[in-house]
């Protein structure tokens, strides 16, 4: 089986970051699977951008076939990865998010990429993975047998692409017109997706965990050092920090629990969210940590939290990852209505108000099921994938 994966994020922000996010995920679940080829079309960028955001030298692999600022390297046995630099700088400057749609719809880009695929012996057959929005018009450049669009979260909904709008109504129409079926995260976005953009066939696959980095317990030293000196109780949160935070809540929430700490660890998406955060004497934000450290924080947590907002035009249909790693880990998981909890309540403890989240997180004790992790992990959802693609 040959496949052609084109992921939201960069191949240098993965290896910066770690395999967190779904579409690097299944990127590494399918790696794992020595049989299947895989050739990954990188995000298209440009010298000023890789060295801005610190990311020279990160791509590591044979280099295959290189091409007026395009390279296909071999990253591992069936692995391959095209990576497009670009020196349209002021163009990206200028065009922001609407620079990248142009570069996939390049028609050089698309030469190169059907040039990449006869050296490693993929011809016309191979199924087409499309993981990023932004990518609509790399499908009218190649040839699948297949194409499948991963529509995970809800884009139309997202603050930060709120001056594009016209783009992304326009990718979703185009790639519910030249894909064979969808898959999303949520069944909110199967119903919303039906209603608006009206693909051929929608199936679910909601996100999972990583058994192999949230199923081991680790060591006492590996216990995160900057965690050491902070009161317990924890209340825990690990994600972005974005216009998914219910801000009010939050605050009440720490105001109502003065004998608790709460420790967020994350990136900082929106700044003007992290502002509204009360900086209370029990608020602790430890910053970002590569995933690979990421699984001891959640171990060091005493109880997890998602405090999310529930108004259905501030949501995006996500379906969250950290639900399914604070669970593995047996977390008692406390949680909004919001972000696939709805679906979870067996597992986590779903509220509805600052009082009933308050009360829950000073009961330490944690009366829900356990969670069937290998039945959520990522290699079951890739599995799902295959199987719509057989």
């Amino acid at each position: 089986m040959n496949l052609v994966l084109v992921p939201f994020h960069d191949w240098r922000k993965i290896q910066i970051e770690g395999f967190r996010t779904r579409d690097a995920h299944f990127i590494e679940s399918l790696s794992r699977q020595k049989h299947i080829r895989k050739l990954i079309v990188n995000r298209p960028t440009t010298p000023m951008e890789i060295n801005l955001k610190r990311k020279p030298g990160l791509i590591r692999g044979k280099v295959m076939f290189r091409e007026r600022g395009a390279t296909l390297y071999e990253i591992s046995e069936n692995l391959f990865l095209i990576d497009f630099v670009s020196w349209d700088i002021l163009g990206q400057i200028r065009r922001g998010y609407r620079w990248f749609i142009k570069k996939y719809s390049d028609d050089r880009y698309h030469r190169y990429i059907n040039k990449a695929m006869g050296i490693i012996g993929f011809g016309a057959d191979f199924t087409l993975v499309i993981q990023n929005v932004f990518a609509h018009g790399i499908s009218q450049g190649l040839t699948p047998n297949r194409t499948i669009f991963d529509a995970w979260d809800n884009f139309t909904r997202f603050r930060v692409y709120s001056d594009i709008q016209d783009e992304v109504h326009k990718a979703y129409i185009n790639l519910a017109k030249e894909s064979d079926c969808w898959i999303t995260n949520s069944p909110e976005n199967i119903e919303t997706f039906k209603k608006s953009f009206k693909p051929r066939e929608i199936h679910l696959i909601t996100n999972g965990v990583d058994l192999y980095r949230f199923s081991v317990q680790p060591d006492a030293e590996n216990q995160p050092k900057d965690m050491e000196a902070i009161p317990r109780p924890i209340i825990g949160f690990g994600g972005k920090i974005s216009q998914l935070i219910d801000v009010e809540l939050l605050n009440q929430t720490m105001e109502l629990c003065p004998e608790l700490s709460f420790v967020f660890v994350g990136q900082i998406l929106d700044k003007e969210v992290f502002q509204g955060i009360l900086k209370l004497p029990n608020f602790y934000f430890l910053g970002d940590k590569h995933y690979d450290l990421y699984p001891d924080y959640v171990r060091s947590f005493d109880i997890c939290i998602l405090p999310y907002v529930t108004g259905t035009n501030n949501k995006s249909g996500a379906n969250s990852i950290k639900v399914y790693e604070y669970l593995s880990l047996q977390k008692k998981v406390v949680g909004t209505r919001s972000s696939g909890m709805e679906e979870l309540q067996a597992y986590a403890y779903v509220i509805d108000n600052v009082q009933e989240f308050s009360k829950e997180l000073k009961k330490p004790e944690n009366r829900k099921k356990s969670l069937d992790a290998n039945a959520h992990s990522w290699n079951a959802k890739v599995k799902q994938l295959l199987s719509l693609i057989d």
